[in-house]
């Protein structure tokens, strides 16, 4: 029999506890209340919980310090999601930033938070190292023409983007594949100001054009892009939203996992929330490699931070070190290709 999701639900009134409780419950969960952060935090030091439902304001401990030291303190982390009256969206990049995997406004709409929870959840345990054991052979054995870099950035990331690629020379075997969070005029125009700023070839990316060593590829506005691993071509698809937005960077690093295996490298920079967390570990369980901004060279740090708290194996970078990084890692991997194919 399978062993049911534990959820811990943290809530002061105590009449949404009592609906919370019994909502979850029906829908199979095993769920225990605290009524405070202080007496959460206690519960998490005790046992291990898979998900966490926390009000924002609360007495002796609000919800943003204790979701702050369970991450601090708690191993494995759980999937934690912020439920709140307070509803601007200075809030929620608050409670993101804090750490908060979701952020739900009250109040409640029932089949929204239980699909949600069902959905983090699932992405929390695909994130696990336990997933390294469904990778088929291929991906372990893959030969690609070149080395595929992806990068996942948000809050912060045109900026580190242009500095990083500054210091990135033409003359790599490589394809940059870049999901950067927002909205499609604004990725345009960074598109344009970034090929100002490098000599490698920047676009947007279009749907079935051949990947290419030397180019950039930026995902479109509200466009999930991924490579195909069959012929290295470009696809783009308005799939559902992953981690709340389109483009998002998962899908991504899993299809990088897929077409190139080994030889692929995955770079989190600085953003809000945890986007690329479950691609670098699919990423990571290839025996792809893992390069993170160091958070306190980023402008929102808790995208580099969610992957230094993982299982993940990966390193940490100093934004001026990020260019010269990631041109050796190209470099010294190329030469790995290079004699994997020698000895075919």
């Amino acid at each position: 029999m399978k062993e049911m999701n534990k959820i811990l639900v943290v809530e002061d009134e105590l009449t949404n506890s009592i609906l919370l409780k019994r909502l979850l419950t029906k829908a199979g969960y095993s769920v225990v209340t605290a009524h405070n952060g202080a007496d959460a935090l206690k519960l998490c030091e005790k046992e291990n919980f898979d998900g966490i439902l926390t009000d924002w304001m609360m007495p002796q401990m609000d919800g943003i310090e204790l979701i702050r030291r369970i991450r601090e303190k708690i191993n494995p982390i759980p999937f934690i999601v912020m439920i709140t009256a307070l509803v601007s969206e200075g809030a929620k990049n608050y409670a993101l930033e804090s750490g908060a995997d979701d952020y739900i406004a009250k109040p409640i709409d029932i089949e929204e938070l239980l699909t949600r929870v069902k959905d983090g959840l699932q992405r929390k345990q695909q994130s696990m190292p336990s997933s390294i054991d469904k990778i088929p052979e291929r991906e372990h054995n893959v030969i690609p023409p070149f080395i595929g870099v992806v990068i996942a950035t948000s809050t912060g990331g045109p900026p580190t983007l242009i500095e990083i690629f500054r210091n990135i020379p033409n003359t790599l075997n490589a394809a940059f594949f870049i999901v950067q969070h927002g909205p499609p005029w604004m990725l345009e125009t960074f598109a344009q100001r970034l090929q100002r700023e490098t000599s490698l070839k920047v676009q947007l990316g279009n749907h079935e054009v051949k990947a290419e060593p030397g180019n950039i590829y930026i995902a479109p506005g509200d466009r999930h892009m991924r490579i195909d691993p069959k012929n290295y071509h470009i696809t783009l698809d308005e799939g559902p939203k992953e981690n709340f937005v389109r483009p998002a960077a998962d899908p991504l690093f899993r299809s990088a996992a897929e077409a190139f295996g080994r030889f692929s490298i995955g770079v989190i920079l600085t953003g809000l929330g945890r986007d690329g967390t479950q691609g670098a570990s699919q990423m990571s369980s290839v025996h792809g490699t893992i390069i993170v901004q160091d958070p306190e060279t980023a402008v929102a740090p808790s995208m580099p931070r969610t992957i230094m708290e993982s299982s993940i194996p990966h390193k940490v970078y100093h934004l001026n070190e990020l260019g010269k990084v990631i041109s050796d890692t190209v470099v010294a991997l190329n030469q790995k290709l290079a004699e994997k194919i020698k000895s075919l």
